[in-house]
């Protein structure tokens, strides 16, 4: 059977194109792109209040140069977007500490000269809805080697989260849609052979159609690139095919994710689906993800619930959290 390929525009177009690793505007494209990823529910205005040698860092940490957190701005990455932001408490179990325990001498540890760097100290005035909060940030450039990071005690990796973004945009990655054409419909013109035909309610000359969201890795460095936790969030599909009687029929798959992390941070996986019908209508649904955690307990729990068009996968998470899927529903009908 013919089918047709749709790449959906869910948040692919949102974010920038990656900034020049060169000092004073790496930090600006990160935050842009953060923002983006969010669709604009975040905003965040930056000043920079001193400029300078990384060497003048020297036996300083992360905690000395920026302070510790006073509130956290948690979101969950799903695919090309930023869901759920909030600003939340500090948990000093969820965010990652050792970049606040840093040394600048790490920095050379890993190959980059503190002589060679400039830092920017930022304030970062963070804007969700009505509410406003400002902290301090720090980014750091070695224009020579092409490499800059931005640390925001306050985001949880926020670098590695912008940079996972940006690499599922260039790979092209998205959710797209699949249709399966009415047979003597053609597919471009829309013309039929025969008048009365059944079809989607969405898509009248296709009598199945399916969103799929790929497989993708995500994975959350330190400060110095050092890779501390990495996902392998699975793929999810959701569909509805209408059959010869024209009832609706919902189908997909959800797949397992899993993952690892370098001690004491923790991951949990966890993936489920689950469908329903009523009359006309139907509906599929299939999640899965993983979260993370500084410490012990990570929870990522998906769990089917619901019946008729009623149906979710409801996730019950504790950390950081990556996932991928999300839902179908049409109904069957007949058109002339």
């Amino acid at each position: 059977m013919n089918k047709i390929m749709l790449w959906v525009g869910l948040g692919a177009g949102l974010l920038a194109q990656p900034v020049l690793a060169a000092p004073g505007g790496y930090a600006e494209g990160v935050y842009a792109d953060y923002a983006a990823a969010s669709t604009q529910a975040l905003n965040f205005e930056l000043k920079t209040l001193r400029v300078g040698s990384t060497e003048a860092l020297r036996g300083s940490t992360m905690m000395e140069l920026t302070g510790a957190p006073r509130y956290a701005l948690v979101t969950e990455e799903t695919g090309l977007k930023l869901d759920g932001a909030r600003f939340a408490p500090v948990n000093l179990e969820e965010i990652y500490l050792d970049d606040l325990d840093m040394r600048a001498e790490d920095f050379e540890k890993a190959g980059f000269p503190l002589a060679s760097g400039q830092y920017r100290l930022l304030e970062v005035r963070a804007t969700l809805g009505k509410a406003t909060q400002t902290h301090t940030a720090a980014e750091f450039c070695w224009s020579e080697q092409g490499h800059c990071v931005v640390f925001d005690p306050n985001i949880d990796f926020l670098d590695s989260v912008v940079n996972n973004l940006r690499e599922r945009r260039a790979s092209g990655w998205a959710p797209r849609f699949e249709l399966e054409p009415v047979a003597g419909i053609d597919s471009l013109t829309g013309s039929a052979v025969k008048a009365r035909h059944c079809g989607l309610a969405d898509f009248p000359n296709s009598t199945a159609a399916s969103i799929t969201w790929g497989a993708y890795t995500v994975w959350y460095k330190s400060l110095v690139g050092l890779k501390v936790v990495e996902k392998r969030i699975g793929s999810i599909r959701a569909g509805v095919r209408c059959d010869a009687s024209c009832r609706p029929q919902p189908y997909g798959y959800a797949n397992a994710s899993s993952a690892w992390a370098v001690y004491p941070n923790s991951v949990q996986c966890d993936f489920a689906h689950n469908q329903g019908t009523s009359g006309s209508s139907a509906k599929y649904v299939g999640k899965s993800g993983c979260a993370h955690r500084f410490v012990l307990g990570a929870k990522f729990n998906a769990t089917a619930k619901g019946v008729g068009l009623g149906v979710d996968v409801q996730i019950d998470a504790t950390g950081g959290v990556d996932q991928n899927g999300g839902a179908y529903r049409t109904a069957c009908a007949w058109f002339n």
